[in-house]
């Protein structure tokens, strides 16, 4: 199974979730849903979120076996 950890890189990057919006052009709920899981980014979001973030893509989600 894959879990998103974007919300924990987000606020261990000292960024506002309001300028990770503006950055991403998404919307608050797209953002929400992508700390929480509900949604994905796509590949190119993907690669920009972790740039912004100062990460790399493996470091925006966790694998837990089921």
């Amino acid at each position: 199974m894959i879990i998103s950890v974007i919300g924990e890189r987000i606020k261990e990057s000292g960024y506002r979730r309001d300028h990770i919006q503006k950055h991403m052009e998404v919307s608050r709920n797209t953002l929400s849903n992508w700390c929480t899981g509900k949604t994905y980014p796509t590949a190119p979001q993907l690669f920009k979120l972790a740039a912004l973030l100062g990460v790399k893509v493996d470091d925006l989600y966790r694998f837990e076996a089921e």
